[in-house]
């Protein structure tokens, strides 16, 4: 009997172990699902075989971040932003074939059901909040996609450039991300208003966002962006530009309209800035594009196609302002080109200038 005893205690205590080692909670565990709770701190690679849920809140990357082409990132509901500080960097170089993704926790079509819910709530813009570059240099952003992004009481952007960043952003795609106007401010899915000159903006694809783009006026664009997709364009569907014009620019972008932002934007001392064929400048309330040399530091402002106009203008470029048949322009929606070697009266009166003022005080 004694031998028995011992043969059923050495059974349970088998039986136990292996209890205790499947834990059902991990089984339960997608292993291709990581969570992220700690900043990161040192270099740093995300598989492209994975998916990554942002759940700490104020989440910062002071190292290199290098992630994979195939790679998804979600922020979770608790988790609205990323932020680089120091050293960090984002290396993010995906594929045609295999785009890295940023969207939010409840997007299923991107990484499946991360969120466990079901059918019981769907991604919108907004979901997160935004990628500060926060004044870092040298992160690269190829062939990725960002969704839903832009979380704010107010207008939010969704890849921000703030403090002079600069970034290379080609071959990716923005939709259903945020953006808008706060008062006279604008703000883009791409916020890139004080940004550094050196930041690439090419080849990339924006539809459903409220606002696409704000640059500063030292970025220069080629025509290779796109800002629609089947049909489906951005409320604010222009180009928002401020601040002043300080090197050699050149805006080649034809789709949609630049939009001048600023009461006034110049075109600076030993500065130039040259437009491609159709492109339009469109101006709002009360702002001015002042060149403080000759006519010859806008190049090609009588090249075929350009046009000044105003921003309630939707005969060029469509409904810049976004406010469908609202509003219609009228003579003195914004001021004029003011050009310093003009002595006489200051002020362009070119054939291709619409709903200028007039008679604008002289400067």
């Amino acid at each position: 009997m004694k031998n028995y005893f011992y043969i059923l205690l050495s059974v349970i205590a088998v039986v136990g172990i292996f209890f205790t080692a499947c834990d059902p909670d991990d089984d339960n565990k997608d292993k291709n699902v990581i969570e992220i709770n700690e900043d990161i701190t040192s270099a740093t690679v995300w598989s492209g075989d994975k998916t990554y849920i942002i759940k700490k809140f104020d989440f910062y990357v002071t190292d290199v971040l290098t992630i994979e082409a195939g790679a998804i990132i979600k922020f979770s509901s608790q988790a609205k932003s990323l932020t680089l500080s120091n050293n960090g960097q984002i290396l993010a170089n995906g594929t045609a074939s295999q785009p890295i993704v940023f969207t939010s926790i409840k997007d299923d079509s991107k990484g499946g059901d991360t969120n466990k819910d079901g059918d019981d709530s769907s991604p919108a813009i907004g979901d997160w909040a935004k990628i500060d570059l926060n004044g870092t240099k040298t992160s690269v952003f190829n062939y990725c996609e960002f969704y839903y992004g832009g979380f704010g009481t107010g207008a939010s952007p969704t890849l921000d450039l703030s403090a002079e960043s600069a970034a290379k952003i080609k071959n990716c795609t923005f939709a259903h991300n945020g953006g808008g106007i706060n008062g006279k401010y604008y703000i883009g899915t791409i916020h890139a208003d004080n940004a550094s000159s050196e930041t690439v903006i090419q080849n990339n694809l924006f539809y459903d966002n409220i606002l696409p783009l704000t640059i500063t006026g030292d970025i220069s664009l080629d025509n290779s962006n796109t800002f629609s997709k089947d049909g489906t364009a951005n409320k604010y569907n222009g180009i928002f530009v401020s601040r002043n014009v300080t090197k050699n620019t050149t805006w080649l972008e034809d789709e949609i309209a630049y939009v001048i932002t600023s009461d006034e934007i110049q075109i600076q001392l030993n500065a130039s800035l040259t437009l491609g064929d159709n492109v339009v400048l469109k101006f709002s309330e009360a702002s001015r594009l002042d060149i403080v040399q000759t006519e010859s530091s806008l190049g090609n402002y009588n090249g075929n196609g350009v046009y000044f106009t105003s921003l309630k203008d939707d005969e060029l470029k469509g409904d810049t302002n976004g406010d469908e048949n609202a509003s219609t322009p009228q003579t003195a929606d914004w001021i004029g080109i003011h050009i310093n070697g003009w002595k006489s009266t200051g002020y362009a009166n070119w054939s291709n200038i619409r709903y200028n003022d007039p008679n604008p005080a002289v400067k």
